[in-house]
């Protein structure tokens, strides 16, 4: 009895506080503020819901920028191409060509998040954190400290960066990490 009790300690010790164990590796030169594992347990809990086909839009504040390399492929997208206003161009990414986007109501948001959700329907994902190319990457083209939860969700074809707000849980930044 002694043995299983001490088992379930464990393992619920191992599954509660193994987040805040969790570290990533960050390049020289990047700011990266970490969060309580509880809120980087509950913001992955959202994200999955709002992948779901159950969604119900709670991470969406309005706002949200797409980062340059999602908005490179979805800006070609007939029905995203029709998002008016919000171009971005960020310094020193490409020149000249409007490198992302500003969402600035809801429905901008939603045709963006639904059609994410179209390509990671059905497929195997995985939430977990950034990798350090995948830092490098996204600490460029931001101009603001990278704070969790920063989680990515990989499938076969895309590693999506979705930045949440550790206050409210709402996305701020949706992206997609380059594969070398």
């Amino acid at each position: 009895m002694k043995i299983a009790i001490v088992a379930f300690f464990v393992l619920v010790n191992t599954s509660v506080f193994g987040q805040a164990m969790e570290k990533v590796e960050v390049p020289k030169g990047v700011v990266y503020k970490y969060c309580d594992s509880a809120v980087y347990s509950k913001a992955k809990s959202l994200l999955i819901q709002e992948l779901s086909d159950s969604v119900k839009y709670i991470l969406n504040q309005g706002i949200c920028f797409i980062g340059p390399v999602l908005w490179s492929r979805y800006g070609t997208v007939p029905s995203l191409k029709k998002i008016k206003g919000g171009d971005m161009t960020i310094l020193g990414y490409k020149k000249d060509v409007p490198t992302g986007k500003l969402t600035q109501n809801n429905e901008g948001f939603k045709l963006v998040w639904d059609y994410l959700r179209s390509e990671v329907h059905g497929k195997d994902f995985k939430l977990r954190k950034a990798t350090v190319q995948e830092l490098k990457y996204y600490w460029s083209v931001i101009s603001f400290d990278i704070e969790e939860p920063l989680i990515i969700v990989e499938t076969a074809e895309h590693n999506y960066i979705i930045n949440l707000s550790a206050s409210d849980y709402k996305i701020t930044w949706l992206d997609e990490a380059p594969r070398n």
